[in-house]
């Protein structure tokens, strides 16, 4: 593309069609919520009940955090 036609281009104020493609969409993202301990009213933790294989008391929402990978005990180096 030569100069002039660049500068054209740059002057030129874009068309309602070319606004409206250029614009982004907005997407609503859902909230990310944290997992929490479930407590009682006296503010004790609530136990998992075993007997309901699908839902995790213990935990509001009904599921437990991944856990986290920590460093196994043997890799330190040895002097």
């Amino acid at each position: 593309m030569s100069f002039w036609k660049k500068f054209v281009k740059f002057i030129t104020p874009p068309s309602k069609e070319t606004e409206e493609v250029i614009k982004p969409k907005i997407i609503k993202k859902t909230p990310v919520v944290k997992p929490k301990r479930a407590k009682n009213k006296k503010g004790k933790f609530i136990a998992d009940d075993k007997s309901t294989l699908d839902i995790n008391e213990a935990w509001t929402g009904g599921k437990a955090p991944t856990k986290k990978k920590g460093r196994s005990v043997g890799s330190k180096k040895k002097k």
